[in-house]
């Protein structure tokens, strides 16, 4: 699954081509290329490269069949593969829709950005796009450093004395974890296939305002609230106390590196003990103070970490843990982009959640902060679920938020995850299920 940046515009080719090219003469990472040399990774970077905008006229169409073809479109451009050894791995497409407005597709490869780097992107564009627009000056700080020197920065890292206290740290924290063995519709493939699929629920905004009120009142972030509630969900799933999550982190802890666009972000593993049937508020001050931990210790490259912990492996599910989540304030991204002073007339900004056919983990979640509430969506192996498990999935986590909400002080074996058709369905036969208590 991939975000796709989606501009609705009153737009041309030439400010379009201008306001990117100049993103990309700004931006190092933007004008990197990666070969193999001998059977080693390689970067190159080209000092003058430039960006074509390719225009795909869809006028002539009637309007139901514009529409399909503009979303098969999305979609192709979204799911179509880079090379990364050759041109830009930054795409940009324009759809021209009618004689006033157009769509502007905007991929870029995860090797050179991530989801921080989409905002800087916006916000460049946005600066220069209004500039050009207008004949204006655009001014914008310059960048003290690239993303090479961070790179070089954080080799030289590795092989210093603050590395040793990063993996000492994490050596204590994840010894002997457990594999999450969640019940899947298929048995575990001794080789994954990497198919994946995309369900997602809305939560509504009266639900996350009153999480959001919690969190304030217990101190914590919504981040750690829907974590500690997600854990518990896992928890209930497996039968298994030693939960344990991976959550990506931004990982911009200086200055110097928040206006670049790079890949910077890194991958915690969050590791939570829900033996002995505690309340709610109970792992929610565990998650808090792991999590808090975490962030103190978040330097330390994930993939460098498993090279140290050496975790048995087996290539049927991922070293340390197999299911991912994350929280997004989406609201919060695209108002720091674009932000009034940056506003274009004519011009709108969205997000859409494009399915890729992939997945690395059993699942991952994703929720994202929007102004109507949350939305959650999950991101599930076809090799071991069914749409319908996922589905039911999402319908429990919503009850679960809910039960907490009611009784936060509540034990874990309390909260029921039951919607109230299971409830009647499994009163009417009988049968009392696992997963109510």
């Amino acid at each position: 699954m991939r975000s796709l940046g989606v501009l609705q515009a009153i737009s041309t080719i030439p400010f379009l081509e201008k306001s990117f090219n100049e993103i990309i003469k700004r931006h190092e990472s933007l004008r990197t290329r990666f070969m193999a040399v001998e059977g080693k990774p390689v970067l190159e970077i080209n000092p003058h490269l430039t960006l074509t905008i390719p225009k795909i006229d869809l006028q002539e169409l009637p309007e139901k069949q514009r529409k399909e073809e503009e979303k098969r479109l999305t979609n192709l451009i979204a799911k179509q593969p880079f090379n990364l050894a050759k041109g830009s791995l930054l795409r940009v497409c324009l759809l021209q829709i009618n004689a006033q407005d157009s769509l502007v597709l905007v991929v870029c490869h995860h090797i050179i950005a991530d989801g921080w780097s989409r905002g800087i992107i916006l916000k460049e564009f946005s600066s220069f796009y209004k500039a050009f627009t207008f004949n204006k000056t655009v001014s914008l700080p310059g960048l003290s450093i690239q993303y090479s020197d961070f790179a070089a920065w954080q080799k030289k890292w590795l092989a210093g004395e603050e590395l040793q206290t990063q993996l000492n740290y994490w050596q204590e924290k994840l010894a002997d974890v457990s594999v999450l063995n969640l019940p899947t519709d298929y048995p575990r493939p001794n080789i994954p296939t990497l198919r994946g699929g995309i369900q997602s629920l809305t939560l509504d905004k009266s639900l996350t305002d009153t999480l959001k009120t919690l969190s304030r009142e217990q101190g914590v972030t919504l981040f750690m609230t829907l974590l500690t509630a997600f854990k518990i969900l896992l928890h209930r799933y497996s039968g298994q106390d030693d939960i344990v999550v991976g959550s990506p982190i931004a990982n911009r802890n200086w200055a110097e590196i928040e206006p670049l666009i790079g890949f910077f972000v890194n991958t915690l593993v969050l590791r939570s003990d829900l033996s002995d049937n505690p309340s709610f508020l109970t792992v929610l001050k565990q998650v808090k103070e792991t999590t808090s931990q975490a962030y103190k210790h978040q330097d330390l490259p994930f993939a460098k970490l498993v090279d140290t912990l050496q975790p048995e492996r087996d290539e049927s599910h991922n070293p340390l843990f197999q299911v991912m989540f994350q929280v997004q304030n989406e609201a919060y991204q695209l108002q720091n982009a674009v932000s009034p002073e940056l506003a274009i007339p004519g011009l709108s900004l969205s997000q859409s959640w494009i399915e890729t056919e992939s997945t690395k983990f059993d699942m991952t979640w994703h929720l994202v902060e929007r102004e109507t509430g949350l939305l959650a969506v999950v991101e599930y192996s076809l090799d071991l679920f069914k749409a319908e498990t996922i589905k039911r999935m999402l319908g429990h986590f919503q009850v679960l938020l809910q039960e907490i909400i009611s009784d936060p002080q509540a034990q874990i074996s309390q909260l029921s995850l039951l919607t109230k058709q299971e409830k009647n369905n499994y009163c009417l036969s009988g049968i009392k299920p696992r997963l109510n208590n």
